[in-house]
């Protein structure tokens, strides 16, 4: 069998490798032929794409039998796309475009009562002047990229330069009001027009406008948290069956405030970060990937875990300073300090570390897995080992 992959980045190789361990032939896809998938894949072409028709003509070429879904941003419409006309297992078009765009996204759940909150369109036709909405709110391009040009505002004053900027941009850009409350993650599948959520996730985040998440908790299923998951459940149905998601993947970014879910975004493709591929397996013994693949070789696949474990994947936070020392992963693992499960270090002494204000000023330094007895426990260890770092103010 035949799959093929849409954007070949690094967060693409785990699903690339977890095909060929199945018997597929990878074909990948991307238009920078030394994107960090593709030495991974059986044949790499480089194709832009963006331009579906381009795709089209490699698509026609290569005859897959299903496209494997991977982390990645506005291009997942190109996956969508392909879906639809060859008619292959996965979201469709109008999926993955409901997806990526942000105006289209709120539009059609405030539409069914799903995201009641004040939203509006601001572009080069906009008169500011006539703009108006409840603080605090954000202002973010239409097809985001990370938090590229995110800004929080909160009088009437950030307002109105907040939209000068985005009518003088020459994109689109989404006004609205701001949702206050904990942030969490889901992963999971839709199978059968059914939600299967394998993980819920607690996210740390930094303050505003960036709002970047430095570590992620496992909700684990303890009688603590049933109520969480099915609330989340009720609620995360409901829009996946508006937004026409089927049989694929689904990850989430939503807010818990009181009784509210509140829905941020929402993709049908794996979390990127080092999550779908590292800690979703690591903490629910559920490789979404690798079911993922089985299921659409037709074999038998499961992406509800029997049991989730207690754990942080914590990221390197540190900010304006300079590493003056980096712990040894023995000396973690020999300490009674913190229950080390997995430590992926970049950083290197003489390192400056500069703020954290999207996930790719902090990705590439790494991260490390803990294993704890509850929240506060996980927090504890996580403060612990970010002590033994040696750092100096810049």
């Amino acid at each position: 069998m035949t799959g093929v992959v849409i954007g070949a980045g690094r967060d693409a190789i785990h699903t690339i490798e977890k095909a060929k361990e199945q018997g597929i032939y990878v074909v990948a896809l991307d238009g920078n032929p030394e994107a960090a998938g593709m030495a991974h894949a059986d044949r790499a072409v480089t194709v832009d794409i963006s331009k579906q028709e381009k795709v089209d003509e490699v698509i026609e070429q290569v005859r897959p039998d299903f496209v494997i879904p991977v982390p990645i941003g506005r291009y997942l419409l190109t996956t969508g796309y392909v879906n639809e006309r060859y008619r292959l297992k996965g979201a469709g078009y109008q999926a993955t475009e409901l997806s990526v765009d942000k105006y289209l996204f709120h539009k059609r759940l405030q539409e069914k009562k799903l995201r009641p909150i004040e939203f509006f369109l601001i572009n080069q036709d906009t008169d500011k002047q006539q703009v108006s909405i409840s603080y605090p709110a954000i202002l973010k391009p239409r097809f985001g990229s990370g938090s590229r040009d995110v800004f929080c505002i909160t009088c009437e004053q950030e307002l109105q330069e907040a939209c000068e900027f985005a009518i003088n941009s020459g994109e689109d850009f989404v006004l609205e009001q701001m949702v206050q409350g904990t942030e969490y993650g889901l992963d999971g599948a839709v199978m059968n027009g059914k939600l299967q959520i394998t993980l819920l996730r607690q996210k740390v985040i930094t303050p505003l406008p960036a709002r970047q998440a430095v570590a992620s908790i496992s909700m684990a299923d303890t009688a603590e948290h049933e109520e969480l998951y099915q609330r989340v459940y009720r609620h995360m149905q409901e829009v996946i069956e508006v937004l026409g998601y089927n049989d694929c993947l689904v990850n989430a970014d939503i807010i818990l405030s009181g009784e509210q879910v509140f829905v941020i975004e929402i993709a049908p493709r794996p979390s990127g970060h080092y999550l779908h591929d590292v800690f979703v397996p690591q903490t629910t013994g559920v490789d979404l990937a690798e079911e993922y693949i089985r299921f659409l070789s037709g074999k038998e696949y499961g992406f509800v875990p029997k049991e989730i474990k207690c754990m942080r994947i914590q990221f390197f936070k540190f900010e304006n300073v300079s590493i003056t020392k980096v712990p040894q992963e023995a000396a973690l693992r020999a300490s009674e300090d913190c229950r080390l499960v997995r430590w992926e270090c970049n950083i290197k002494e003489g390192d400056c570390m500069e703020p954290v204000v999207n996930g790719h000023s902090i990705m590439g330094r790494g991260f490390f897995i803990v294993q704890g007895e509850n929240e506060q426990d996980l927090e504890a260890q996580c403060d612990w080992v970010l002590r033994q770092f040696g750092v100096e103010a810049l």
